[in-house]
């Protein structure tokens, strides 16, 4: 399961300063989502994902604002929009700097989140594209960097140049799917809050007729897919043909799509969002002035493999575990009553607690899980499954 979450933010009538001088470069860390290190206030560090789209804005995560030393003074209230609706958060009035590699900002106006909802523990904030407009921006998936080319020129030599539209602090670009045969072409949103590949709005599934496209289809259940009001969102799950980004194709890629989407997956002028499943293959150029991005591989595609039908975010900044937030309803971890819900306290044989960042990563591709899980209820559950090939 790729699409671990998507983000996707809108907060009305945010405006930010940005100070600067010579190029800034901000190291990350990529676990399907590009973690950048951050200080706010020169004095409170946090992990904060990158989302190109979240707009301009930078938020806080309500948990990782609880258990800082962070103590806001000004404390105010917004509606902010996402992928699952709409939802009235806090926000914080103090003014605020947040630094990130050589970066230094500054911003009126900080919405505080429930990030970790969406993705997990480590997500502290998000950081949106702030700039992209006055400076080209590099995102080096290969030597995990962002660079801000505020003094000199980003070399593009060797990518493939492609139009993009950049409105409403929104980067789209056209792109093709072939589903079952069918070609769906048109605008499409790049989105590095999300960490699957390619997920089609609403309307376009209504639009397309992406229900009566013929192939293996898979339904699957998410909690909290993204900001806004709506808790639980049902998916449903396809491989592609392939995916054409200008001359280059990209195979071995599934998608999915939301038949009643809300927010930013209802109604919207693209057909969906591009995700961290595509871009990681590219190292990235985004000269949003003259509308213009540039893309270079670094990375082949690879076949799927075998997988489960079932993942977790990482809650034990909140209690003793990883709580199952995605679901296929066909998958072998379903059958054998693994639920939305649960809490995963121990994988073979090891303490949840007990695993690094990228150790609960690798699990993913490990071939055999043997849970140990509390429900709701606390009644507890001991389950073994093994990892298949679902396409």
């Amino acid at each position: 399961m790729k699409c671990l979450s998507t983000i996707i933010l809108a907060l009305g009538s945010l405006s930010v300063m940005a100070q600067s001088g010579g190029d800034n470069v901000m190291p990350f860390v990529y676990h399907g989502h590009i973690y950048l290190q951050t200080t706010i206030n020169d004095s409170v560090h946090v992990n904060t994902l990158f989302d190109t789209g979240a707009a301009n804005i930078f938020g806080i995560d309500s948990v990782a604002l609880a258990q800082s030393a962070w103590h806001p003074q000004q404390v105010g209230k917004a509606r902010a929009g996402g992928a699952a609706g709409s939802t009235m958060v806090r926000v914080i009035a103090d003014g605020t700097k947040v630094q990130m590699g050589s970066v230094v900002q500054q911003y009126p106006i900080v919405p505080i989140f429930k990030l970790r909802d969406v993705l997990n523990r480590h997500a502290d904030g998000i950081w949106g594209i702030k700039d992209i407009s006055k400076y080209p921006l590099e995102i080096n998936f290969e030597k995990r960097y962002l660079k801000q080319y505020t003094s000199t020129v980003p070399n593009t030599e060797g990518y493939q140049q492609l139009p993009i539209k950049y409105d409403d602090d929104r980067i789209m670009l056209q792109a093709e799917v072939q589903l079952g045969g069918q070609k769906i072409k048109g605008w499409y949103l790049m989105d590095t809050g999300s960490g699957g590949s390619v997920s089609f709005t609403a309307k376009a599934v209504s639009d397309y007729a992406l229900d009566k496209i013929e192939g293996k289809r898979y339904l699957a259940d998410m909690t909290q897919a993204g900001i806004g009001d709506k808790a639980l969102e049902t998916w449903v799950e396809m491989m592609s043909d392939h995916i054409l980004i200008g001359s280059d194709t990209i195979r071995y890629t599934d998608i999915d799509y939301v038949p009643e989407g809300v927010g930013a997956m209802g109604n919207r002028p693209y057909l969906g969002i591009i995700g961290n499943d595509v871009w990681d293959r590219y190292n990235i150029i985004i000269d949003a002035k003259n509308q213009k991005l540039y893309l270079r591989r670094h990375k082949a595609d690879e076949p799927t493999g075998k997988i489960y039908g079932y993942s977790w975010r990482n809650r034990t900044d909140i209690c003793r575990g990883w709580v199952v937030s995605y679901m296929k309803r066909s998958s072998e971890a379903h059958e054998a009553g693994v639920e939305i819900g649960d809490t995963i306290i121990a994988i073979n044989g090891r303490d949840v607690r007990d695993y690094t960042w990228d150790e609960e990563e690798t699990l993913h591709k490990a071939p055999r899980h043997e849970l140990d899980i509390i429900t709701p209820l606390g009644q507890k559950k001991h389950v073994v499954l093994e990892s298949k090939e679902y396409w």
